[in-house]
């Protein structure tokens, strides 16, 4: 679905969920599965889930999974752009709030950074959620920023992005300027990913699946976290001696092939050489031979006017069958003699592989038409127009076109 200039360090599966969190305490999970093949990236398959986590238990994952929080208990707050997360700056947003409790994300778009928050308690309940479903979680998002790596994809027109409750308002850079979150905000067309069309209420889970599978191409929008930032470091540093050491073990077995024959090549050869000693003595003799013989066929091949393969008549139908009616033919000529400057060579050579067409016409158009249809055969090389000039005798224009095949 999405064609890429790069490939991933190896991954090439991955899930994407958007848990959000409900007023009532139950979870609204929106699961979507990416593959990347050949550097396409398609959607494999996604799912919807709704109620309490009891129910939400009865999904399969096999596959390296990213989650992002949005709904309650996430706290989104706007303010200029911060270089960097400090504890000043943590203080001056969240000044009633212990911040060791939380897990924090920094989303700097333009001139305004975005500060996203939610309770470890809140997130790590739904990181072991998943992991009792056998899935390995490698990235946790927070809000609809992970969005941002996926806006060039979107079928975007003006400066809002509405979808499943989320208003964005973009500058013509596709810098983030306002976020809203209202439940009855819907997208006003159908959203499509490059030409797929994808439900609005996936957008999230696909952009989250997204920025895991090529996360080290992103850059990534994800909580400062070392322990869940220290999973992702396993997985690229397997993910890479899976693939260097698979391919250190090919060559090492590719060596050790070659070597081998190599060896059985050396051991036969010794054979081979003592037989063939008499017999490249006798080839080193008659080599000049040899050599003169070929050159004579060649030259009697070249006198005789060989036609490379065409009938004589072939190719005066051919030529003819494509003469305009506004032409008059005064000459063809068939592997004609060369006009080249031949010294006191009594011979003169023939020109294999050509012909001469002469005639005459009143209309240059009709030429040009002509040389472009015989370009068009299968047997033909090359069309070139030799001359062109008026003929006063004739009252009309002569022309000469060289045809190679």
């Amino acid at each position: 679905m999405a064609l890429l200039r790069s490939l991933s360090q190896g991954l090439n599966n991955c899930a994407g969920a958007e848990v959000h969190m409900k007023q009532d305490g139950s979870y609204d999970v929106r699961l979507l599965k990416l593959s990347m093949h050949k550097k396409l990236i398609r959607i494999e398959g996604k799912n919807r889930y709704i109620g309490s986590a009891v129910k939400i238990t009865d999904v399969v994952l096999e596959e390296p999974l990213a989650i992002t929080l949005t709904g309650k208990g996430v706290l989104i707050k706007k303010t200029a752009r911060l270089d960097e997360i400090s504890a000043g700056s943590m203080q001056h947003l969240f000044p009633t709030l212990k911040l060791d409790e939380f897990y924090v994300q920094h989303f700097p778009s333009g001139v305004h950074s975005f500060v996203a928050i939610v309770r470890k308690e809140i997130a790590d309940a739904v990181i072991a959620l998943f992991k009792k479903l056998g899935a390995e979680v490698f990235m946790l998002s927070l809000g609809p920023f992970a969005l941002d790596n996926v806006i060039p994809q979107l079928n975007t027109y003006g400066t809002s992005l509405l979808f499943d409750g989320h208003e964005l308002t973009l500058n013509e850079s596709k810098e983030w300027l306002v976020y809203n979150y209202s439940p009855e905000t819907v997208a006003a067309f159908p959203l499509k990913i490059d030409i797929e069309v994808i439900p609005e209420e996936f957008l999230l889970a696909y952009s989250t699946a997204f920025q895991l599978i090529l996360h080290d191409h992103l850059g990534l929008v994800e909580v400062t976290s070392e322990d869940i930032k220290l999973q992702l470091v396993r997985l690229t540093a397997g993910l890479k001696f899976r693939r260097y050491g698979t391919a250190m073990a090919f060559m090492f077995f590719l060596l050790l092939f070659v070597n081998y024959l190599m060896l059985s090549g050396y051991n036969s050869s010794n054979e081979d050489f003592k037989s063939k000693a008499g017999k490249q003595t006798y080839i080193f003799e008659n080599r000049t031979k040899l050599e003169k013989d070929m050159k004579v066929k060649e030259a009697l091949v070249k006198k005789l006017g060989w036609n490379k393969g065409y009938k004589y008549a072939f190719l005066c139908d051919q030529i003819g069958a494509t003469v305009p009616k506004e032409v008059t033919l005064n000459e063809l000529q068939i592997n004609s003699l060369s006009d080249k400057n031949i010294g006191l060579i009594k011979e003169v050579p023939l020109e294999t592989g050509s012909v001469k067409i002469k005639g005459q016409t009143n209309n240059v158009y009709v030429i040009n038409r002509w040389i472009y249809e015989l370009k068009q055969m299968n047997w033909v090389k090359e069309v070139r127009l030799e001359k062109y000039i008026a003929d006063d005798q004739l009252q009309a224009q002569v022309f000469t076109i060289h045809l190679n095949y």
